[in-house]
């Protein structure tokens, strides 16, 4: 074999080689585009009939409860509720620039019912009813967190009642959601203890709508949970409420 020849098969065999190489990636880029028609095809198989199914029955639930609280309030200030894709965050905010309430999906698999949503957006609707106020009192919720997140909370708890949501679902949701912070009694800190936002509540329950105590949502095992883990405080309460009807009785 002359040199000529030698260096002909070498340069043949990396002809054939560099074939090879863009047929198999020819033929994974083909696959690759099959793969992605038929991904295409899948998503756009959507009409206004099954669009809910498929895309969005978060947003479609969201939505109804969102109106139905604030319609049945006939609130006077403009909300809107918007459903905000993030799987990691478990929270729902309230925005003071555009007075929108934000929920995250993250949140969304700790409702188990309707009224558990009606309490989360209702607690964020009243946080932007007070944005309406103006800069000032954002400044003002901004150093009284603990206050304002109390307001939300039993502001919320009206909302939702008039809307014919249970509030018991307040301390359910709570109880799901809320931790014991460390500093929850420091001065600084935006939120109150768990275990004392849903005191709270329940005390405002108590006197506002006692009869839904002894509604089917009282059986809920987070509620019972509840009455488990604040049941020195309950009893107390309690007790100051029969006192103080018995003062009352006396004059």
């Amino acid at each position: 074999m002359t040199k000529f020849q030698s260096y002909f098969n070498i340069e043949l065999r990396i002809g054939e080689f560099c074939m090879k190489k863009f047929l198999i990636t020819l033929s994974v880029l083909l696959v690759g585009l099959g793969a992605s028609a038929e991904f295409v095809e899948l998503e756009t198989n959507v009409n206004m009939a099954n669009f809910w199914d498929k895309n969005g029955k978060d947003v479609q639930k969201i939505t109804e409860v969102g109106s139905r609280i604030i319609n049945a309030n006939q609130l006077d200030k403009h909300v809107a509720i918007v459903r905000k894709r993030n799987l990691n965050t478990i929270n729902a905010e309230a925005h003071y620039l555009d007075k929108t309430v934000y929920v995250y999906t993250g949140i969304l698999p700790y409702f188990d019912n309707d009224d558990e949503c009606a309490y989360v957006l209702s607690h964020e609707i009243a946080h932007c009813l007070d944005y309406y106020d103006g800069p000032l009192k954002v400044i003002s919720m901004t150093f009284n967190g603990k206050e304002y997140e109390t307001k939300a909370d039993l502001v919320g708890i009206d909302l939702m009642a008039k809307a014919g949501y249970n509030p018991i679902a307040a301390i359910t949701t709570t109880k799901k959601i809320s931790g014991e912070y460390v500093l929850g009694n420091w001065i600084f800190f935006s939120h109150p203890k768990a275990s004392v936002r849903m005191m709270n509540m329940y005390k405002y329950i108590y006197k506002k709508y006692p009869s839904y105590l002894n509604s089917e949502m009282a059986h809920n095992i987070n509620y019972q949970n509840f009455t488990y883990s604040c049941e020195k405080e309950i009893n107390e309460f309690k007790r100051n409420e029969k006192n103080r009807a018995t003062k009352i009785e006396d004059l």
